[in-house]
């Protein structure tokens, strides 16, 4: 506590001090400076923040404007650190693919040549990496393809006959170069198992058949669905328009539902208000009309004439 004292006293005095450097000055008797007396304006208005309730129609276009436009659009944090890595993983994942593959085509193509036949290794080399860069770049175009057709249908609504068989075509070939794959993989692994001596072979079968479709599924899937979640800056900006346009719906329709239960709950206690005055003024119309009653019995009994005593004696007993 008295550390923050000593702040404020010392930003205080601070003040201070500014403000008797610019006020003016007066001198008295023996020459000093006096400081002059000086005021602070208080008829400065405040400001006044309106309520929605208050405000007029364009004021609350213009702040829904305001409060969308100043809102913060596009992919979180985390999502923009995945999108980064699957950019480099769309661009490392072909060529690791082709490496892969062909490597284990090479390995077992190379132990049926002498190991001195320098010639004959790079031929597989060769024919390795011709076979599997063919079907990256088959997987590839093909995705595009197929990217640029589903544009195409959803901005006129069809494509051409043509350009389905080209799709079909570009299936077709994708496939046998799958196949090709997968035999040369499986040739691979098998291969090793082979060597290692293994008993248990099921379990290894097994493995075999789920890592080389796994493989094919890896390279696949980056290829026809992968590639596609990263969409364009334009796409982008106008999934930020889409979601302001929707925002901006919500919010007009909630200060629509607010004005709604304001207008209703303001009739509801104008009601009740009714209610309650109605039933002060009946108890008072009630009360008026008693105290009336009683002041007409009395009026009417006052004004009776008083009964003769002597008559009265004559009743009592009777003569």
């Amino acid at each position: 506590m008295g550390m923050f004292a000593a702040l404020k006293n010392f930003v205080v005095g601070a003040d201070d001090a500014r403000q008797l450097k610019n006020a003016p000055a007066t001198t008295e008797g023996n020459g000093e400076a006096v400081n002059a007396d000086y005021t602070v304006q208080t008829d400065r208005p405040l400001p006044v923040h309106k309520t929605t309730s208050e405000m007029t129609q364009e004021e609350l276009k213009r702040r829904r404007i305001n409060l969308v436009e100043s809102a913060k659009f596009g992919r979180p944090a985390h999502e923009s650190i995945m999108m980064f890595l699957l950019r480099i993983w769309l661009v490392i994942a072909p060529p690791a693919f082709v490496l892969l593959t062909a490597s284990e085509v090479a390995y077992i193509l190379t132990k049926l040549v002498p190991p001195a036949d320098r010639f004959g290794n790079m031929v597989i080399w060769g024919g390795a990496l011709f076979l599997d860069v063919s079907f990256m770049f088959a997987t590839f175009g093909l995705a595009l393809k197929i990217r640029d057709l589903s544009e195409k249908r959803e901005a006129i609504g069809y494509i051409s006959k043509r350009e389905q068989r080209d799709i079909y075509t570009g299936v077709f070939i994708w496939f046998v170069f799958a196949v090709i794959n997968v035999i040369s993989q499986t040739a691979f692994l098998l291969h090793v198992i082979q060597a290692s001596g293994s008993k248990d072979m099921t379990i290894l079968y097994v493995f075999v058949a789920s890592r080389v479709i796994g493989f094919v599924l890896g390279d696949a899937s980056t290829a026809f669905f992968l590639a596609k979640v990263d969409n364009s800056h334009l796409k982008l900006i106008a999934r930020a328009e889409r979601e302001k346009a929707a925002i901006y719906r919500d919010i007009a329709s909630a200060e629509g539902e607010r004005s709604v239960i304001e207008a209703k709950a303001e009739a509801d206690i104008l009601i009740i208000q009714l209610e309650v005055k109605q039933k002060i003024e009946d108890v008072e119309f009630l009360a008026a009309l008693k105290r009336q009653m009683f002041d007409e019995v009395l009026s009417r009994r006052n004004a009776l004439p008083s009964p003769n005593k002597s008559t009265v004696r004559r009743l009592d007993t009777g003569s």
